[in-house]
């Protein structure tokens, strides 16, 4: 193979690659939807032994269908990827949308979610949250 050709070949996939249009046989890849809500509320669980874990997210679950103001959520454990960067140490991660602050705000002293609060907070070690907000 000619050094032209390789160098053809190499920039085309190159670009395909990086969303050029250099080469034909690679489509653009198809727009993603962004995660419905601007204010993201992720809360990590370290729960003890003796804690039913679907007991327990059951639980978070139904916290999070019954406050109004949260435009989407997921509960789930750690998927188990052992890379040096992911920590699976947790037991239970939730992640909350919320279409503003100020939403999130009413969510925090909501009653429900006080007595969700009150009703586990003996079931773990340790909370860690990391709050994000995207106010384009």
């Amino acid at each position: 193979m000619t050094i032209k050709r390789r160098k053809f070949l190499k920039n085309s996939l190159l670009g395909a690659l990086l969303g050029g249009t250099s080469c034909t046989a690679f489509s653009q890849p198809e727009s993603k939807t962004q995660i419905p809500g601007k204010f993201m509320h992720m809360v990590f669980f370290w729960l003890k032994e003796s804690t039913d874990l679907t007991e327990f997210k059951s639980s978070t679950a139904a916290l999070m269908n019954a406050i109004p103001e949260v435009v989407s959520y997921h509960v789930g454990e750690p998927a188990g990827t052992p890379r040096e960067v992911v920590d699976n140490s947790y037991s239970v991660c939730l992640i909350a949308t919320f279409k503003s602050k100020e939403d999130q705000d009413k969510y925090q002293i909501d009653p429900i979610h006080e007595a969700y609060v009150q009703k586990n907070n003996d079931k773990w070690n340790k909370v860690q949250i990391y709050d994000s907000w995207n106010g384009n």
